[in-house]
Order: C-alpha cells, then sequence, then structure tokens
C-alpha cells in the first residue's frame, strides 16, 4: 500500500468535516483516498437528490464524472463506494466516506436480526440487510456484521466497498 500524504486531518476538521466549497490548495481532490484511525476513506461530493446519513452506502451518481455519489431507491443494484460515518452529507456537500474497516452501519427495517458474521449488502435507499439469494437484489456482499443487529439499527460491520 502506497504512501498517502494527505489525510482526512488535512481537510479542516478532519474526516468529520463537511463543507458546501473546497478551498483549492488546501482540501483534498474528489476521489482521494485517505487512511485515518485504521479505516480508509474517500473524499465524495453528495450530487443526489437525498441526504447521505451516518450508517448509510453511497454509490456513484450515474451521468456525473468523478466521485459523485447519491442514495436512491436503486441503491441496492449498485456497487457501495462508501459508507457515511461520522457527519450528514447533505445535498451539494462534500465530505469522507468509509471504504475500509470497521463502521456502524444501519439495518434495513425489513431485514430481520442480523446475526454476528452475516455478510451485508446494501439495500434500498443505502441502508444494509443480509444478503440473501431470494431478494433479487443485484448488489454484492460489502460487509461482515461484527455482532447481531435488528432490523432499523445500527452496529459495527467491517465493510469493504470497491
Amino acid at each position: 500500500m502506497g504512501f498517502n500524504s494527505a489525510g482526512p486531518v488535512a481537510f479542516s476538521g478532519g474526516p468529520s468535516n463537511v463543507t458546501s466549497a473546497l478551498n483549492l490548495g488546501r482540501d483534498p481532490e474528489v476521489g482521494q483516498r485517505a487512511w485515518f484511525d485504521g479505516r480508509e476513506y474517500v473524499f465524495v461530493y453528495n450530487d443526489g437528490g437525498e441526504q447521505i446519513d451516518p450508517g448509510f452506502g453511497a454509490v456513484l451518481q450515474s451521468g456525473v464524472s468523478g466521485y459523485s455519489v447519491t442514495v436512491s431507491a436503486v441503491t441496492s443494484a449498485d456497487l457501495v463506494v462508501g459508507v457515511c460515518r461520522n457527519a450528514t452529507l447533505t445535498t451539494g456537500t462534500y465530505g469522507w466516506l468509509v471504504s475500509r474497516g470497521i463502521t456502524p452501519v444501519e439495518m434495513n427495517a425489513s431485514s430481520g436480526t442480523v446475526a454476528a458474521g452475516d455478510l451485508l449488502e446494501v439495500g434500498a435507499n443505502g441502508d444494509f440487510q443480509k444478503v440473501s439469494n431470494t431478494t433479487g437484489n443485484l448488489a454484492p456482499a460489502i460487509g461482515k456484521a461484527l455482532e447481531a443487529i435488528v432490523s432499523s439499527a445500527s452496529g459495527s460491520a467491517y465493510i469493504c466497498c470497491y
């Protein structure tokens, strides 16, 4: 793994900061990756129509270049770029998503209880559910529950996004 000289701490406020405007030369570039506190982060722009809350996964916004992300009803049929961990990314803001490491994830309201060790996939609107071959979901597994997590609750998971 290569050395990354500009970590999330270089971005004013660290990996929990969200901003609507970048300070060129000081802030990271969209798509930049950095390791901080045992997690890999990717710097993104929320170009979708919905805010991205902590525990929710985001996908690339179709038809937009770069690392512009969104959550939507079709999130479950896509690859997850990262999971929001520290602060809500409202529409039109820049911030960090966890792309690899241990982080809280929000379970789908109808997911039922997920056991520790179950593989997770993204559900509709960026929440998560147990991988199932019967749901018709086209999303691949991107995480593993580290504890039992009930429906509509958050819990710890190891995630590895693309």
